[in-house]
């Protein structure tokens, strides 16, 4: 047989084997359910609420546990999508229409819980038409105890119209044990498994209260005394503010009817579950507690330059310290009486309870004296500001001495200082002792060498700027007039080198006379900063005194003693060099 004729024989024979050998695969419905779970594990504390999500392409049934967990609920999952279902697990002891919303009908296989669900893992799944289509895991774990922490917040935290959120409470609050009488004490609670247990309107330990009692408990219990325990009621000045998202609840209380006796009292905030009312436990359990130490609201200021000088900025820099909570606003006053002078500046309480201001002052201030003080503590911090101003004269006539000494007329120096002879041509000859602020007669300069010709002399007015009571050329600088015509503060420094204003100097013809004797000084010095109170002093307090000019002598004469032609012509030349000094 040829293989031509052979060959159509195999190849059938070998489709029919391949027939033989095949399977055919079934094809899978293109309708067949489907379902899912949004998590398949889900865990939840328990007491809290839990949120279930199913994805189920037709209606169908979950179910959580079974008979082997003494536990066993099915909600219908009606039409398609996703069912959304939440579970209160505390309030778990009821029909299931009371703890379990979302989905259709709802139906507890086994008996009702006596308390809410125990902890342990429940299977869940998913079915369809019967079959199972998605399974999961179901997690409720035992509940922690609640811890707590005190913190401090500001009394303005209340002034609110609204309610008070989480976030307005997180945004003032400072953790601190230490509260100010008046302040809010906040007691933060790390809740475990209260979230549906608490009523944050009732937590007066009863039934509506769900066994959930917060109280504030007097800790030092005084002779003959009992101890007194507050509840967290309005009444009592508390507010109970609820952040179930992070776990956490805020009991602001307000300290403002809280006793307090002597310098401190403390308290202890306590979270108690009663047995009787509480599903949670069989007996009193407590299972928070934090320490409040109230005490005395407190403010504390120094001026760091109450006394501010001419030649001084007008810049007064204020700090203190206080009791009260951090971001607590104290209102900082200056008021000048008789004066339309008021400064009202806040200052913010800093995390460390310090308080700090910068007041500036203008120009036209100078001359003032008033009080400073925070608003509601003035007897604590009142502080007595004085801006001087610079006001000086001196009346220098012509006179006759030794050569050792001349005699100042007349002196007012608003700040006090010294009083500086010089030749026309600024050779120094001597400075008098300290003057006092005031007015001084017949001022004693004691020269440094002998003048042995008569002449023309100047005497100056110099402020005592570092107060030291020691005359110093290099330091101290000599009074110059209120202002340079500009409206320029007459003492205010242009730069190191330069300054503004007319010098406040006289001039004199000084004769020498060997048998000259000295007079007897006198001063009629201003009140001191201590004789002065800010409630009744509405002037500087150091006396403003107009320069008088010098009277004219008859002609050609000075006391009664004529000048010769040549002394004249002399006597003009030094005056004309004086005036250039003058206006230097």
């Amino acid at each position: 047989m040829s293989y031509a004729v052979r060959a159509p024989s195999v190849l059938v024979a070998a489709l029919i084997l391949l027939a033989a050998l095949w399977v055919p695969t079934p094809a899978v419905a293109a309708d067949e359910p489907t379902a899912s779970f949004g998590e398949d594990v889900i865990t939840v504390t328990r007491g809290d609420v839990v949120e279930i999500r199913v994805q189920h392409s037709q209606p169908g049934t979950l179910h959580i546990g079974g008979d082997g967990y003494g536990y066993h609920l099915t909600v219908a999952l009606v039409g398609s999508g996703t069912t959304t279902l939440t579970i209160d697990t505390y309030n778990s002891t009821g029909a299931p229409e009371t703890y379990v919303s979302g989905g259709g009908n709802k139906t507890l296989h086994t008996g009702h819980l006596s308390e809410p669900i125990e902890p342990a893992t429940y299977m869940m799944n998913v079915t369809i038409d019967g079959v199972e289509r998605a399974i999961g895991q179901l997690d409720v774990t035992e509940r922690g105890n609640t811890s707590a922490t005190t913190n401090v917040a500001p009394a303005s935290l209340n002034d609110s119209d609204s309610s008070v959120s989480p976030g307005d409470v997180r945004g003032v609050m400072t953790e601190r044990t230490t509260v100010a009488k008046g302040d809010l004490a906040v007691v933060r609670l790390n809740e475990s498994g209260l979230e549906s247990a608490l009523n944050p309107d009732d937590v007066t330990g009863g039934a509506n209260a769900r066994g959930i009692e917060i109280t504030l408990n007097q800790l030092e219990v005084r002779p003959n005394r009992e101890q007194q325990t507050f509840l967290a009621t309005p009444e009592n000045g508390t507010t109970v503010v609820t952040d179930f998202e992070n776990d956490e609840v805020f009991v602001v209380w307000d300290t403002s009817e809280l006793p307090l006796e002597g310098d401190t009292e403390e308290y202890e905030l306590q979270v108690t579950l009663r047995g009787d009312h509480s599903d949670f436990v069989d007996e009193d359990t407590i299972t928070a507690r934090s320490r409040v130490r109230l005490v005395e609201p407190t403010v504390s200021i120094e001026v760091r330059n109450e006394t501010v000088y001419p030649w001084e900025s007008l810049r007064v820099n204020v700090t203190g310290e206080t009791t009260l909570a951090p971001n607590s606003v104290v209102e900082l006053r200056a008021r000048a009486p008789g004066q339309p002078f008021l400064k009202l500046v806040p200052m913010t309480v800093t995390a460390n309870r310090t308080v700090s201001q910068n007041l500036t002052f203008a120009p036209d201030d100078r001359g003032l004296t008033f009080p400073l003080w925070v608003r509601d503590y003035r007897d604590e911090t009142e502080h007595t500001m004085r801006i001087l101003d610079s006001e000086a004269n001196l009346r220098f006539v012509d006179q006759e001495t030794d050569g050792t000494f001349v005699t100042i007329s007349r002196v007012n120096l608003s700040v006090g200082g010294f009083v500086a002879v010089e030749t026309a041509d600024e050779e120094p000859l001597g400075t008098s002792a300290y003057l006092p602020p005031g007015t001084h007669q017949n001022v004693v300069v004691e020269f440094d060498r002998r003048q042995l010709v008569d002449a023309e002399l100047l005497a100056i007015a110099y402020a005592d700027r570092d107060r030291d009571g020691n005359f110093s050329v290099a330091v101290d600088a000599p009074y110059r007039t209120a202002t340079d015509g500009n409206g320029t503060d007459g003492n205010a420094t242009a730069d190191d080198n330069e300054t503004v204003g007319t010098i406040v100097a006289d001039d004199a013809m000084v004769r020498l006379e060997p048998g000259a004797k000295t007079p007897t000084p006198t001063a009629t010095p201003t009140a001191t900063p201590t004789e002065a109170t800010a409630e009744t002093t509405t002037e500087t307090p150091f006396p403003v005194v107009e320069r008088t000019p010098l009277e004219p002598a008859a002609a050609g004469t000075n006391t009664g003693i004529p000048f010769s032609p040549g002394l004249t012509v002399v006597a003009l030349v030094l005056t004309g060099l004086a005036a250039r000094r003058l206006r230097r």
